[in-house]
Order: structure tokens, then sequence, then C-alpha cells
């Protein structure tokens, strides 16, 4: 190899040696904040939050156009250019062969056009395959059973009062998919784990128009009702709840109110919301003026924090790939407006947010204060509950709270 090609080598190596979220930033990228992954619009084909980077594997992905790679793909991807052109960008050195070419101001309108015509076809693919997986959500919760037993007994295993009016339906066999696997064609399909009984929940918009369901699996031998799912690969175990279909910005609307709805209590999970429910018509409290409504998780309910926004915990700690420990950080309480969580509709004047004690306070804190900030409005009594530390309302409602203390 002559002294032009150990030249060239060794310019394209300090091209490479560039990681990807220095592109990033060089480019000014707007991603969110994180320890391992940062995920924002592609800077190829758009989206929202399709686009993410790796920063401890220094690698970036789009999982709608299949643009992957390291620093001089993600340059040239960014900026429409070839791979010399790429590496003069991370470099600010021309290559040492004298080779490679700026592109012209056509070259850059050419490749912008290119760029927002396979924009528009990847948000028409996605939207495409959204409404087809709505569909098919839809089709399985026309064909569920209302108020099966296995499900009442679900419900009433918890202390749970369940209405005519509750949104819920019954799957006796529902599979639980989880990663992908390829078929014999080599096509990526979903990749079945589990299957078993069901308590389906529909997720709605602010036009009540379906866009998702809730799936809890259940298991009536455990003692929380829920089934125990285990991946067969690693043996992790996974969540008994799924959300499939669009969750961001939408909600469960488990009691709808009888009259027109000036209150709201709403909370994380549908069998928190329940507990608050059970207990109100207990006590004799429900009013006709009173919706129920669960956000599917945490982060709809509170939505994202503003740019990034992270606070130190106060005392928890974490360790990253090479041993260190520092202080953890979580979401801050300033609301991202501008990035979906539930909707509140514009005549709720009470809302009451029920928060979980069974999760790290100082999170969970920082997470209801942001989602008081976000559903503040003109004329609006917004109030949060808690339970007591460690617990959920579930516990309280079933007195499991003073068991355990006992």
């Amino acid at each position: 190899m002559n002294a032009t090609d150990l030249a060239f080598e060794a310019w394209v190596a300090r091209a490479r040696d560039v990681t990807c979220i220095k592109v990033a930033e060089k480019r000014n990228l707007v991603l969110s904040r994180g320890h391992v992954e940062r995920a924002g619009p592609c800077p190829g084909c758009g989206g929202e939050d399709r686009f993410r980077i790796n920063l401890r594997k220094d690698f970036f992905a789009c999982r709608v156009c299949d643009a992957s790679g390291r620093s001089i793909l993600l340059m040239q991807l960014i900026d429409g250019c070839d791979f010399l052109a790429a590496c003069e960008a991370l470099t600010g050195e021309p290559p040492p062969r004298g080779e490679g070419r700026r592109a012209s101001p056509q070259d850059l309108a050419d490749r912008e056009e290119a760029r927002r015509a396979a924009r528009e076809a990847a948000d028409a693919k996605s939207e495409t395959y959204r409404e087809a997986e709505r569909a098919r959500l839809y089709r399985k919760w026309t064909r569920a059973t209302r108020h099966a037993p296995p499900m009442l007994d679900y419900y009433a295993g918890r202390g749970i009062h369940l209405p005519d009016a509750f949104k819920a339906r019954f799957a006796p066999d529902e599979p639980y998919f989880e990663g992908e696997v390829k078929d014999e064609r080599g096509r990526k399909q979903p990749r079945l784990i589990y299957r078993g009984p069901a308590v389906l929940l529909p997720i709605t918009d602010a036009e009540g128009a379906f866009r998702g369901l809730h799936i809890t699996w259940l298991d009536r031998t455990r003692t929380d009702g829920k089934a125990e799912i285990f991946d067969p690969d690693t043996g992790e175990q996974l969540p008994a709840k799924k959300v499939r279909g669009s969750k961001k910005g939408n909600r469960i609307l488990l009691v709808p109110a009888r009259g027109a709805a000036v209150r709201q209590v709403a909370g994380e999970g549908p069998e928190t919301v329940m507990s608050i429910y059970t207990a109100d018509r207990l006590a004799g409290r429900l009013r006709e003026d009173t919706e129920y409504v669960s956000s599917a998780d945490l982060g709809n309910l509170c939505g994202p924090a503003k740019d990034g926004e992270r606070v130190t915990h106060p005392t928890r700690l974490v360790t990253d790939k090479i041993g260190r420990q520092k202080r953890l950080t979580v979401p801050g309480p300033t609301p991202d407006f501008e990035r979906p969580a539930m909707f509140v509709p514009a005549g709720i004047t009470h809302l009451t947010l029920l928060a979980d004690g069974d999760s790290d306070p100082f999170f969970t804190r920082l997470a209801m204060e942001r989602a008081v900030a976000r559903h503040a409005a003109p004329g609006r009594h917004i109030n949060v509950a808690w339970p007591p530390e460690g617990f959920d309302f579930n516990d309280v409602l079933r007195g499991r709270h003073h068991e355990r203390v006992a």
C-alpha cells in the first residue's frame, strides 16, 4: 500500500471515529434525551420518533425507511451526499486523493425533493399500517365476549365492582407477541410466545373513535389474577399487560358519566381507577357528572418532559457500561406541549389524578407535577390523590396496606 492509500485509509478512519451523536449535534437533529438511546424524526423520512441513535453501540436506525449504520452513513443520509463527501464533512478535510465533490445547489434541491417524496411515501406507508392494525384490533374487540365469568372473577378477586357500563370484554385465547422472527421466505413476523385468556379494553380518541386495545392476560390460579409470561429464550419475565394500536394522546374510558361529564378521575392503570370507582360506589359518592378514565401508562397520563429535561435523583445510583456509579436522572416537571399525552375534555372542571405509591416516589412526584401543569386549564381544579407509600389504590381497597404494615 503506497503513501496515498495509507493517507486515504487514515482519513476514512478519522471520519469513522466521529460518533453518531456528534453527527446529530453537528447537523442539529432534534432528539430526545437518554442515557442509552435518543429518538426523534428520521432525517430521511421524517415521522416523530421512528429514528433512534444507540449511544452505547454508536449505531443509528430508522424503523420505517430501514436506514441504519454508523457515522459516515448517517452523514450521507442527512446531507444526501456520497461516501467521500460525507467523510470530508466529518473530518473537515478534503480527501487525500483529491476525489469527491460537494453537492451543488441543484443537487441539494433534487435531494431535498427526493427526501420530501420519501417522507410522504413513508408517512403513507405508516398510516396504511396503522389503519390496518386498527381494523384488525377492532374486529378482535367486536368478537370478544361481554362480562364473561373469568373476567368477572378477575375483578372480583381484586375487590372491584363493575357497573353495566364498564368498557371491557373477554378473549379466551389471546396471543402474546414479543419481538420478531423470520419466516421461511425471510420476512419478519411477530414472534408468538404465549396464548391465554385476557381482558380487552378499548382505547379511544377525543372524538370517541376506536384506536387500539389495552390487553391484560389472566391466570385464575395466581393470587393477583394475572398471567406469568416469560421470554422462552432469555427467561425474562414480561409484563402481563400490553397496548396495541395508538395509545399516545388517547385514553380508556372505563366508566362514562351518566350525564354531561364535568368531573374526571384519571389514573395510569385500569385497576387503580376502578378501585377508586368501587370505593366511591361503596361510600355512596358516585355522581352522574363523573367519568373514570385510564391513560394506559404513566407516560401517557403525564406526557414527556420539555426538551428532554432531566433532574438528578436524590438517592438512586446507576452503573454505566464501564462500571462507574452515577446519580440517576429522571424526567423533570416541565411538560412538553408539542408532544402528545392523554387528552382531558375541555368541559372537565374538576380533575382528580391518581398516583401510584408503589413506584419510585421522586420519579412519580415529578411525573404528577408534570401532569398537573399539562392538564391545567382556566376554571379547572386539579387534585392529586396519593395512596400510602409502597402501595397502590387497589391495595388500599383490599386493605392490604394494613396487612403489610402489621
